[in-house]
């Protein structure tokens, strides 16, 4: 693949509708961010939204999300997240190519999904919390797991890694279960519209269109049909009230004893 075809790809990803997304993904990763950080959870849930986005747009779209995310948290929650950016521009790559592999499609793919997510954010993370943060940041509640495991074997890195590894765990398999549940829950017409289908591929969107045509075929003969009934009724009003009109076409026993009423006469 050349460089070229590779923009050309990347730059497809950004749709109009991609970009409509974008704000609306930012603003889920905001609330679940701001509301760990203000809890004190140890958790983060600030990529929901960069999972969803990632399933619908693409991986580029996704890792432009998970940057925008660390940007705005970092102003309006803590400046502290501002350096992990990089993980979550990573993990939003990861999940979108991933995604884009078909492996959303699958419960265990799913499961792969969230254990490759797990695994980059703790690396890319933890190397951020040693060597930027000495080992501690104090926004959620992992910092105290992680000096009680320095206590206990006495060594900076090995404790950061664990505790962030059983934090991620928690933390992306809750973020990948739910964005499974949303992707899942979106209609198929909206799925088809965006650059990247997370859930379907293109032969099920082709199924759709055929179905999609004969319910519309369905309809259009239901249509003709009430047409050709509608004209009919007319017709055979018409045709009784000259019954009622046309004496030869009235009931015999009446013409009978209106013959015989005359011939009296």
């Amino acid at each position: 693949m050349s460089a070229r075809s590779l923009w050309r790809g990347i730059t497809a990803q950004f749709s109009t509708k991609s970009l409509v997304l974008i704000p609306i993904a930012v603003g889920i990763n905001l609330i679940g961010g701001t509301l760990s950080s203000t809890l004190k959870l140890p958790l983060f849930l600030d990529m929901i939204g960069t999972t969803v986005i990632a399933c619908l747009s693409g991986p580029w779209v996704a890792a432009l999300c998970g940057l925008l995310t660390n940007v705005f948290l970092a102003l309006v929650a803590n400046p502290v997240y501002l350096p992990y950016a990089l993980s979550s521009v990573l993990c939003g790559l990861v999940i979108g190519y991933m995604v884009k592999a078909g492996l959303f499609k699958r419960i265990w793919g799913v499961v792969l999904v969230w254990l490759a997510c797990a695994l980059v954010n703790t690396v890319t993370a933890s190397l951020i919390t040693v060597f930027v943060y000495g080992g501690a940041t104090g926004v959620n509640g992992t910092s105290v797991l992680t000096a009680a495991l320095v206590v206990a074997v006495k060594n900076i890195v090995i404790s950061v890694l664990s505790s962030s590894m059983l934090e991620n765990l928690i933390d992306k398999g809750i973020t990948v279960l739910i964005a499974y549940v949303i992707v899942r829950r979106i209609p198929k017409r909206f799925l088809s519209q965006y650059a990247l289908d997370g859930s379907e591929d293109q032969a099920d969107l082709d199924d759709l269109d055929d179905l999609d045509e004969d319910e519309d075929e369905d309809e259009r003969e239901a249509t003709g049909a009430s047409s050709r009934e509608s004209s009919a009724r007319p017709g055979k009003i018409d045709g009784a009230m000259e019954s009622e009109r046309d004496p030869s076409t009235g009931d015999p026993a009446d013409l009978a004893c209106e013959r015989t009423q005359r011939s009296e006469r």
